[in-house]
């Protein structure tokens, strides 16, 4: 989205951890790491396994503080706050995971896990109204309120998770890897779902994975990581068009091809495709 303001800002970011105790040696999961996400964009941090990604999506979470470098949302530092300072974000900035169970506790009925983050964040709404409309915005029935998740298959248990990070009413979404755990079958299903509420309601998307092909049909810019290292950024189109790293030109030579219609695009302003079911 040309002209559109940082929603996250990194600068020199890095982030090592020590294995063994504070005189071991060290790991570097991130090495000084600079980059935007731009406001209103569904931007991709891609790479293989151990390149980074989950350690940085920690950081655009306040979870951990990095090492050396700042992260800032909306021109404010976020990182080495205590979790007082950070009240705020932590409604304005959800997670999905990629495994849905992570995060939904099985001895809580559906109504309650989508009514705890209101809860705990003190958001005052009528609880009962809104858990329907959540369940309804992820394309669930409203009787889903009075089961546990492990009573839905693991393509509605995502449905769950999903709409368990929009009680909030968040500006950001982080999406980490979140269909790599679901049958092929579903996956287009949970990524279309994820495309329209992100149009919907208007949220700027991160979008974890190391699959390239999704990455094209859903994001607008990408974040190529390669063992904790910045390899290249650039908008989607651009970057498929004329890739200048080999690592990034390997990783799209192995991504399979996959048809525009399998994962919808459909945010206002661009081609105006309706949105699959």
């Amino acid at each position: 989205m040309s002209g559109a303001s940082p929603t996250f800002d990194l600068r020199g970011v890095s982030k090592i951890y020590q294995t063994r105790g504070r005189h071991g040696p060290s790991v570097t999961a991130l090495n000084d790491i600079s980059f935007t996400v731009n406001e209103g964009d569904s931007t991709a941090i891609v790479g293989e396994s151990g390149s980074g990604k989950s350690t940085l999506s920690r950081l655009l979470l306040a979870l951990e503080a990095p090492t050396s470098g700042s992260v800032r949302y909306r021109d404010e530092v976020i990182s080495g706050r205590d979790e007082r300072q950070l009240r705020d974000l932590r409604r304005r900035v959800q997670i999905v995971f990629q495994v849905p169970m992570s995060s939904l506790d099985p001895r809580m009925k559906v109504h309650d896990l989508l009514a705890e983050p209101l809860r705990a964040l003190k958001i005052e709404v009528d609880e009962g109204e809104r858990v329907r409309e959540l369940l309804q915005s992820v394309e669930m029935p409203t009787s889903a309120a009075n089961r546990y998740a492990h009573q839905f298959s693991g393509g509605q248990r995502q449905r769950i998770a999903i709409a368990r990070a929009l009680g909030p009413s968040p500006e950001v979404l982080i999406a980490d890897e979140p269909v790599s755990a679901l049958d092929v079958s579903v996956r287009a299903q949970i990524l279309n779902l994820l495309t329209g509420l992100v149009c919907d309601y208007h949220l700027t998307l991160v979008f974890i994975s190391h699959d390239m092909a999704v990455v094209r049909h859903l994001c607008d810019s990408i974040v190529v990581l390669y063992r904790g290292n910045l390899v290249e950024t650039g908008r989607t189109e651009e970057l498929f068009a004329s890739p200048r790293e080999d690592y990034t030109k390997e990783l799209l030579a192995a991504a399979p091809q996959i048809r525009a219609a399998r994962v919808a695009r459909t945010r206002k302003g661009r081609e105006g495709e309706p949105r699959s079911a």
